[in-house]
């Protein structure tokens, strides 16, 4: 209904034009027209013939108009055309004064009046020139003319399109007569871009409210339609860039191009040939890249790619016009009904092109068809197009509330069904919740419990503060136990010289996984470290390492070949009170070390305890550092430098924990922890804890 009340109107209003064309009265007082019989031509395939050249040769230079038609017409043709004419004083309308060659394309047009002293030049123009060069300001070229009754005078015209269509009707006219013709004229176009820029909001309403890309690419097309009759009239050179050439030159292969790709694209989508023909699709993908191709041939302009780019783009037109039809009739028979509009409004066009070439080559006469009949014919497919677009809107509409109604049915059915399974699974779910929730709670429980002999595993503030007397302790487990742990220990070591000397031990230790799994590991690397401990007190750190792995594996059963990953990562060191000596092992571990000046990083065995494929090949080593009173030795795991955080949701990393620490080493311990519990709340934010957290600074 909706296309009726506004497409409907608009046909008649183009039928009425036609009407109105075909029945007015011939101009014929006021204008004459040159014929073919007063025109003599010569063609400058070199382009260097000089006016004077010509005419000193005129007799063996100019030859009858080629082809059959009335008015000069050279086809696509990029050469120097110069025309010879004469017009009679005696048979011309009294008070014609102004001589028009009517077609906007031409690039070079320039006017020669023959005197007794030979040629002199009267204007030249065109769209290699600025739109004010034109002698008269018109879209066409006008030129005004000065007759004595009765003379007859002679006149060069020399006319180039740069390969563009090279067509050069000449008319006489009267100002009078010329009024008139220019009413009609602008009647019609304006009915027509009227038309176009009414089709192309209408349709660009549908696509806002459809969202279908069809109907995108077919808003598309009506706009470079509408660009490219604009410059094919001559209107986008007068109005819109009458000072560059460039683009008066361009706009029309260039126009031309985008409006093809666009239609196209809008009839492969349209007619879902994706779907129903997937070669022909690929095949009208393959000729959209050719017109991509042609489109980068035009902007370069230059004299051999432009008139390629014209030629080509003519030819692809014309191909597709044609291929378009009958595959538009293979989707018909395929039952897709929308497309019966797009096939009639195809139709039309090929129709319209036809009779457009026959009035060129005049085998039709009708004046009013030769000027309009190519714009009648494009707005008529604009409407037939735009109302194949409504149709499948209505056909969408119509399958959707089908589809709406079966829906409907069926879930009245399934709601019958599914109150009665509702009303079953009621009491199921809600007896299923209460166990699963009494079995939450246990769970929830059991590993509070386990947090409880976690927590007692550990050594206790009070064990830290009597072992290290200045430091700090950060424990964060992920979930409710860890996978993380420390361990603290006292010895005394026998040395090489002297009495034993007491030494106090402090292991930081990352097992696999987190929660339940990682915490049971780590209840084992607590007991290994207090047994290792307690059967070789005087074992150096790297020693209790690998004792410490021999019992793990015994413990896990772990053999050569096995796939098992249960193990842990560990610093272990240990502080010779009186020497102030540092003893470092690490397994896949480091630790930061501040000596007043820097943050020193001791790094440790490229080795896990546990199973691994080094297990027989990389030996725990110990590094013994040299500490003074004031240094600050920092342990810890992974959790804190890979959590996730900050602006951009980025891991802290390695190094910005070390600048983090570095940033706090004149603090007191306890200022240093609670700075960096600050900044690490601030860091996480909203971000989930991605792995459990320890880190302790010790300083001496």
């Amino acid at each position: 209904m909706l296309s009726a009340v506004f497409f409907v109107p608009a046909l008649l209003m183009v039928i009425a034009i036609v009407r109105y064309g075909q029945t007015m009265k011939p101009v014929s007082e006021g204008r004459t027209h040159i014929g073919r019989e007063h025109i003599w031509y010569f063609e400058d395939t070199a382009g260097n013939i000089q006016v004077q050249d010509l005419f000193n040769k005129q007799q063996e230079l100019f030859q009858p108009l080629p082809g059959t038609g009335d008015d000069p017409n050279f086809g696509f043709n990029p050469h120097d055309i110069w025309l010879k004419f004469e017009i009679n004083g005696a048979q011309i309308p009294w008070g014609s004064e102004i001589l028009q060659i009517n077609n906007p394309l031409l690039n070079e047009v320039a006017l020669y009046e023959i005197t007794d002293h030979g040629p002199v030049m009267m204007s030249i123009t065109g769209d290699n020139h600025f739109f004010g060069s034109r002698p008269i300001e018109h879209r066409t070229y006008r030129f005004p003319i000065a007759f004595v009754e009765r003379e007859t005078r002679t006149y060069y015209a020399k006319i180039n399109a740069a390969g563009e269509q090279l067509l050069a009707p000449i008319t006489v006219w009267t100002k009078h007569s010329l009024a008139e013709k220019d009413a009609l004229d602008n009647l019609v176009r304006g009915c027509y871009f009227g038309l176009i820029v009414f089709v192309l909001l209408f349709t660009l309403f549908l696509y806002l409210r459809l969202r279908e890309k069809s109907s995108l690419y077919y808003v598309h097309y009506n706009f470079n339609l509408l660009l490219l009759q604009l410059s094919l009239g001559g209107y986008a050179f007068q109005f819109f860039w009458p000072n560059n050439s460039y683009l008066a030159n361009i706009s029309t292969p260039v126009f031309a191009s985008l409006s093809i790709l666009a239609l196209l694209k809008f009839s492969q989508m349209f007619l879902q040939l994706r779907e129903y023909f997937p070669r022909i699709h690929r095949w009208l993908n393959y000729v959209g890249y050719l017109i991509i191709f042609n489109i980068g041939l035009s902007l370069i302009g230059t004299p051999t790619t432009f008139p390629i780019s014209v030629l080509l783009i003519n030819v692809i037109a014309l191909l597709i016009n044609f291929a378009i039809i009958p595959v538009t009739i293979m989707v018909l028979r395929k039952g897709y009904k929308p497309a019966k509009f797009f096939l009639i409004g195809f139709i039309t066009l090929v129709i319209t092109v036809f009779g457009f070439i026959a009035t060129n080559l005049g085998l039709i006469r009708n004046e009013f068809y030769a000027e309009y009949g190519l714009l009648i014919g494009s707005a008529a497919e604009t409407i037939l197009l735009s109302f194949a677009v409504v149709d499948k809107f209505h056909s969408f509409k119509d399958q959707a509330l089908q589809s709406l109604k079966e829906l409907n049915r069926i879930e009245r059915e399934q709601n019958e069904v599914l109150e009665r399974a509702v009303l079953e699974r009621t009491e199921e779910i809600l007896h299923q919740k209460t166990e699963l929730e009494n079995q939450k709670e246990e769970i929830l429980s059991s590993i509070r419990y386990a947090e409880r002999i976690q927590r007692n595993l550990l050594p206790t503030e009070a064990d830290m503060k009597t072992t290290f007397p200045d430091s700090f302790v950060i424990y964060r487990p992920k979930d409710i136990v860890s996978g993380d742990f420390y361990w603290v220990g006292k010895t005394r070591l026998n040395g090489v010289v002297g009495p034993a000397h007491e030494v106090s031990l402090l292991a930081t230790g990352d097992c696999t996984g987190h929660g339940v799994p990682g915490a049971m590991v780590s209840v084992m690397g607590c007991n290994l470290l207090r047994e290792t401990l307690q059967q070789h007190p005087e074992a150096l750190p790297h020693e209790m390492l690998e004792e410490i792995d021999r019992r793990m594996k015994q413990t896990m059963n772990l053999q050569e070949g096995m796939n098992v990953s249960d193990g842990m990562d560990m610093a272990l060191f240990a502080f010779q009170h009186d020497t102030m000596e540092l003893r470092v092992a690490a397994a896949n571990h480091c630790l930061f070390i501040w000596n007043g000046e820097d943050l020193v990083t001791i790094k440790g065995t490229n080795r896990p305890i546990g199973y691994s494929p080094y297990s027989d090949k990389t030996a725990f080593t110990t590094t013994t550092y040299q500490l003074k009173k004031g240094d600050i030795v920092y342990a810890f795991t992974d959790g804190f430098a890979d959590q996730f955080g900050g602006e951009n949701n980025k891991k802290l990393k390695l190094s910005g924990l070390r600048n983090l620490l570095l940033s706090l080493v004149n603090f007191n311990m306890d200022e240093q922890r609670q700075r960096l519990i600050q900044f690490l709340n601030t860091w996480q934010g909203d971000h989930e804890q991605i792995d459990d957290i320890s880190l302790i600074g010790i300083r001496v």
